[in-house]
């Protein structure tokens, strides 16, 4: 179960990534990058759909085994986000996406803690 926490983690910054990538495009005039920018839509659709199967694949389980509420609820909450970000557009799409990548880095790293050094959250 770590291994899907750390892909967890690994896709939460990937999407951090993705939202900072309009900037870094801006900041640097890289034209490169700008492939990320132009399909945003398919792009935040495939990585939702990876991020939805890791959480169903990690998190139920966790619940069950663990019964910590509590980060089950940061992680469902990220994934909403994540999923209604799909529907916005500009900077309430890119602060709904952070905040949702975050949620969901948070609860996975809480997730892959060993559960005796667990603090209760």
């Amino acid at each position: 179960m770590n291994n899907n926490n750390i892909l967890g983690i690994l896709l939460s910054l990937l999407c951090i990534l993705h939202c900072a990538l309009p900037f870094l495009a801006l900041a640097t005039s890289l034209n490169t990058i700008s492939i990320f920018i132009e399909h945003s839509k398919i792009i935040h659709i495939f990585l939702f759909l990876m991020v939805f199967v890791v959480y169903l694949i990690v998190f139920p389980r966790s619940y069950i085994n663990q019964r910590r509420l509590l980060i089950l609820l940061i992680a469902t909450s990220g994934v909403l986000l994540l999923f209604f970000a799909l529907f916005f557009e500009g900077n309430l799409e890119t602060i709904t996406t952070l905040i949702g990548a975050l949620l969901l880095l948070f609860a996975h790293y809480k997730n892959r803690l060993p559960t005796d050094h667990r603090l209760r959250v």
